[in-house]
């Protein structure tokens, strides 16, 4: 049955489309390190993210574009197994690494660009299926194929993704700049948001579950210039006359505790979108 509204192009008119992934495109191997370190300060906002749907010992599960290993390793934790599949070998390295640091011997690294994923051939399918941020959460009749218990979509809420919050951090300090940044700003639109993406999900034939739930990032150092050290390694930058500029783009994040150590914490806003794969062309 085909749908009444085509969610898909209006999703594409709201914004612009996440940066390629492929050839051509920005080499995420280069900043995995990056990327390792907000996954590191998102730890405990991506258990509550995974909190939202159940997850039994025997699951099997498949991350897509798994990165640094942000989802793998708290899913790794819950379930028998997880495939962390990923086109880029540092990205894959790095997700390898944090596994082992962990303790973790049930994660099962793949190289490979999910758009030549085949079901049954190069990729089996999973009981869980999650795609976060990443390139699998853009074609929904796929995800939901290789699903066989849920597949789970996770991205920002109408609410600052990375980049942007970045840019905020890094202002003013002549900053290398990352996938993302410098693009014109995403044209904030709360009819074509997370909504569109449960349309579709409905218009699938499934039944579509969300939450919208606090994200965010943070870390406790023991003192502030400790944090300030850490938190520029994000996004290095060589002359130290930008340290002061630097200080103030952080000081509305930064909270001093009891015992003398110091947070960092920048929040957002993330939604968990689920659901129960339903066979092709279910009306």
């Amino acid at each position: 049955m085909e749908p009444l509204i085509n969610w898909g192009a209006l999703q594409e008119l709201q914004r612009p489309p996440m940066p390629d992934q492929g050839p051509g495109g920005p080499n995420w191997d280069n900043i995995a390190p990056m990327y390792n370190m907000m996954a590191e300060m998102e730890r405990s906002y991506t258990y509550d993210q995974m909190d939202c749907f159940d997850t039994d010992a025997e699951d099997t599960v498949l991350d897509i574009g798994c990165g640094p290993g942000r989802i793998t390793c708290v899913m790794a934790e819950r379930a028998k197994s997880v495939t962390a599949l990923d086109m880029y070998p540092k990205m894959l390295e790095t997700c390898r690494a944090n596994a082992a640091a962990r303790g973790l011997s049930n994660v099962n690294p793949v190289l490979l660009d999910w758009r030549e994923a085949e079901l049954g051939k190069n990729i089996r399918q999973h009981d869980i299926v999650i795609a976060s941020r990443s390139v699998g959460m853009w074609d929904i009749q796929k995800l939901n194929a290789f699903a066989k218990k849920y597949a789970v979509i996770v991205c920002w809420a109408n609410a600052p993704s990375i980049p942007p919050i970045l840019d905020e951090l890094f202002a003013s300090t002549r900053a290398p700049e990352i996938p993302g940044r410098g693009r014109p700003p995403l044209r904030e639109d709360r009819r074509v948001g997370y909504n569109a993406v449960w349309n579709m999900v409905y218009d699938l034939g499934a039944d579509p579950n969300i939450r919208i739930i606090t994200d965010g990032f943070t870390k406790t150092f023991d003192t502030a210039d400790t944090a300030v050290d850490w938190l520029r390694g994000l996004q290095p930058f060589d002359d130290d006359r930008y340290l002061p500029v630097f200080r103030q783009n952080l000081a509305p994040y930064m909270s001093q505790n009891a015992d003398g150590t110091v947070t960092f914490k920048r929040e957002t806003k993330s939604y968990v979108l689920w659901w129960k794969p339903v066979p092709a062309g279910t009306p």
